[in-house]
């Protein structure tokens, strides 16, 4: 049974229209885990900023313990220096003790002013950590509000593709089995642009000049006729 040329190239266009949707709706089924994998990496930038602010927390509340540790040392020489004072025996002695108790009450004033200054600090990074958990909690909210979106519009592409890929099936059944394998390759080959118009003259794959020779091949619809320079498919619209 011969081949109608002319309803095979109708079979092919409509095909490829097929074609072009399916990857179009792949390219973006395929882009979407990555799309959620962005989100991710994103939200963990975010959150070390979170991780600074409680490691600086951290820092301070151990750099307040040591400066407590060091303010009950000195409290500790006062008491020492003052029980060292009840058993001396000379003034001089006595005087020394003195200072040495002068010295160590003030290094305690600096300590105690040193730990007033450091819970301060601790309230303020508390206070800036509050803040930043109630920007990441709603960050958080509006990445998985997001990525509730992204999964169902994934669910309803997969759905899509198969209904195409079902139309696809059917279609392809009808095209003739020396020309699907030839449609097949370009279309691999050329980015899902395997058969082409010609308008004005000029293929529309690479937008070359055709012959007139080549234009009344085409017309005649004997043949498949392929652009001698991208390998095209070529038709002419009647």
């Amino acid at each position: 049974m011969a081949v109608n040329l002319e309803e095979q190239i109708k079979l092919l266009i409509e095909l490829q229209g097929l074609d072009s949707q399916i990857f179009r709706l792949e390219d973006r089924l395929e882009a979407i885990p990555e799309s959620i994998k962005d989100m991710d990496e994103q939200f963990k930038e975010k959150t070390a900023g979170l991780r600074k602010i409680e490691d600086g927390i951290k820092t301070l509340l151990l750099k307040r313990k040591e400066k407590e540790g060091d303010l009950e040392a000195k409290e500790q020489s006062v008491k020492k220096f003052h029980s060292q004072q009840n058993l001396v025996k000379t003034n001089k002695e006595y005087s020394a003790l003195e200072e040495e108790i002068g010295r160590a009450k003030a290094d305690g004033s600096i300590l105690e002013e040193d730990i007033i200054k450091i819970f301060d600090q601790i309230d303020a990074e508390n206070r800036e950590s509050g803040k930043e958990k109630e920007f990441l909690k709603s960050e958080e909210l509006r990445m998985n509000t997001e990525k509730k979106k992204l999964d169902d519009e994934a669910k309803a592409v997969k759905a899509e593709l198969e209904k195409l890929k079902g139309q696809r099936a059917e279609l392809a059944a009808k095209v003739d089995k020396t020309l699907l394998p030839k449609y097949e390759r370009l279309s691999k080959n050329k980015d899902g642009l395997a058969i082409v118009g010609v308008v004005d003259e000029a293929c529309q794959g690479c937008f070359r000049v055709l012959p007139p020779q080549v234009i009344n091949e085409i017309r005649m619809n004997q043949e498949l006729v392929f652009c001698e320079h991208c390998a095209r498919i070529l038709y002419v619209e009647s």
